[in-house]
């Protein structure tokens, strides 16, 4: 991403967010998720050191989300402030159905809650956006 769109996401970041219309629509939705998330077996290797990385490439962080933060824009803006500076750009390992963190127009991957499923998808999501790192989200919510 670049900084312009970095720009547009701390603009977007507000308290204010829209009204769930799924929930208004849907009120007698089954809340199992439809369908089901395959990952073959891997091997898991060992993380990778953030700023040990091949120059010239974008440098992708995780952000490991296991419940909806209570100020999603607190987060948003923690992130593109992150992103601006440190020129990283950040990858949401969402293991919730809705985070917060979609509307602001960060890439959010979802991850199954089982424990064996969610790191066999990680390490999928690892390979795939080729994350430096791994962070938890409540960890970000503590730096402001």
């Amino acid at each position: 991403m670049t900084s312009d769109l970095w720009f547009e996401i701390l603009s977007r970041a507000s308290p204010n967010r829209p009204e769930p219309l799924d929930d208004l629509i849907n009120e007698d939705r089954d809340a199992k998720p439809l369908g089901k998330v395959i990952f073959p077996n891997m091997r898991l290797a060992p993380s990778l050191m953030l700023w040990d990385r091949e120059p010239g490439g974008p440098v992708h962080i995780g952000v490991r989300v296991h419940e909806p933060p209570e100020t999603p824009y607190r987060i948003a803006r923690l992130l593109a402030a992150a992103a601006m500076e440190r020129e990283v750009f950040p990858v949401i390992l969402s293991r919730v159905d809705y985070c917060g963190l979609e509307r602001f127009g960060f890439r959010v991957e979802r991850v199954p809650e089982e424990a064996a499923a969610a790191q066999a998808a990680e390490e999928e999501i690892r390979k795939y956006w080729d994350l430096a790192i791994i962070i938890d989200g409540h960890e970000i919510g503590l730096l402001g």
